[in-house]
């Protein structure tokens, strides 16, 4: 019942307001006769469901111009009322009746027009649902307009100010990423408390990208000062030789300093480059082919110093990705370390397989305990002389097998000393 009678009011006051503004259209002529002026509709192509105003299929309104005996003067071509005006009223008089060719009930409205001496009367429909529904949305929008603005206003400023709110903990993480330098590294990380909770991973992926970077940063340390303590021995010995008339032991001396000192410089910028990442160009290419070559370069002097080598699996191709540079330079580390690290008579056998596998073993004592079987730490000595090679040698040939995309480790299932080198085997069909 509530919303039947809020109905019928929406009803009546928008036939009411209809009436009013209409009634200003009512005019009498200098000849007398009463004429009604129609509002123009928006498009004379209506859409669906093809209702206007006055014209379409499906009008909205109807009126009817009447005197005071009811007489016609001026009307619509459909719902048109029926009947006789009543007295005369300033204000709406709302009423209901039928339409005057018999098409059902109609709401009618009407106004007296005291220039004209002549009643306007607009009629609608009752059961036209969308006359309904345009006169009740048009209430709304005439009551709640400004309503619906105030609060639109307000969702506005209220969503804004959430909005500041929830980034003000994302500030203060940027303000903290702005004090962290490479001086305070080891100190500072992001605080994510503050922050929202959707950028807490992305708080955390960056400290973890901070603790790389510190752990990466105390290699290169590291690396440095040991570089600088490898160089300032050998350059130390051979001031002290130079000092006075060197004698020919002395000269030979100063001659393996210079060869030691000149071989670290070598393998630093082999590593420079390597750490560096650029300029590396993998292709297909035959290992067996490439190790052969290697070994007919490197391996004369080795042999001609003791050092017998031997070669097995270097027949039949073996189609691998890998770089020659890098290879060759794994293997000459490998040939360098036998001729430091064992006495002359040691054998090297260099043997490849068909999964891509390239073993390079001696049959030497073999390495202590404390060098591990991967990761091979760098500056990292095998016994004997602290002074015999740099201790960059394993660590270099590692490198140079992850940027191949293979693996480098230290086998110590046989006697000797044994490294496995794994490349990334290409398929056949792509090897033609």
């Amino acid at each position: 019942m509530e919303f039947t009678g809020e109905q019928i009011a929406i009803e009546e006051r928008g036939l009411a307001s209809q009436v009013e503004d209409w009634a200003t259209r009512v005019r009498r002529g200098a000849d007398g006769a009463v004429t009604f002026a129609r509002p123009a509709e928006t498009t004379q192509e209506l859409d669906a469901p093809y209702t206007g105003l006055l014209t379409g299929a499906r009008p909205i309104y109807g009126y009817a111009v009447v005197d005071g005996d009811g007489h016609l003067l001026d009307r619509s071509e459909a719902n048109v009322p029926a009947g006789r005006p009543g007295p005369p009223s300033p204000d709406p008089v709302l009423s209901s009746g039928p339409a005057l060719d018999g098409s059902g009930v109609l709401l009618i409205g009407e106004l007296y027009v005291p220039e004209a001496g002549a009643w306007l009367r607009v009629a609608r429909a009752r059961s036209d649902v969308d006359a309904l529904a345009n006169t009740f949305f048009a209430q709304v929008l005439e009551e709640l307009g400004w309503v619906a603005l105030a609060m639109l206003a307000v969702s506005v400023a209220t969503v804004v100010a959430i909005v500041r709110m929830s980034l003000r903990g994302l500030r203060q993480v940027a303000a903290q990423a702005e004090r962290i330098t490479f001086d305070n590294l080891r100190q500072e990380r992001l605080g994510g408390e503050a922050a929202p909770a959707e950028v807490q991973p992305l708080i955390r992926a960056v400290n973890k990208a901070l603790d790389s970077i510190e752990v990466g940063a105390a290699a290169q340390r590291d690396f440095s000062i040991h570089a600088a303590h490898e160089l300032r021995t050998p350059l130390a010995d051979l001031r002290l030789r130079l000092e006075g008339p060197p004698s020919d032991a002395d000269r030979r001396a100063a001659l393996r300093d210079v060869d030691a000192m000149a071989r670290l410089v070598e393998q630093l910028l082999h590593i420079a480059r390597l750490d560096g990442g650029g300029g590396l160009h993998l292709r297909m290419l035959d290992l067996s082919e490439t190790v052969t070559q290697i070994l007919q370069e490197a391996a004369p002097r080795l042999v001609s110093e003791g050092w017998p080598i031997e070669a097995e699996g270097l027949t039949s191709p073996i189609p691998v990705l890998g770089d020659p540079t890098l290879i060759a330079l794994v293997l000459r580390n490998l040939l360098d370390n036998v001729r430091k690290h064992t006495p002359p008579g040691t054998s090297v056998t260099v043997r490849a397989d068909e999964d891509g596998t390239v073993c390079f073993e001696d049959t030497g004592h073999g390495p202590p305990p404390r060098i591990p079987e991967s990761d091979f730490v760098r500056f990292a000595r095998g016994p004997g002389d602290m002074r015999v090679g740099s201790g960059l040698g394993l660590s270099i040939c590692e490198t140079a097998m992850r940027r191949m995309g293979g693996t480098f480790r230290l086998d110590r299932s046989g006697g000797g000393c044994r490294f496995m080198m794994a490349f990334r085997r290409v398929a056949d069909s792509d090897a033609r």
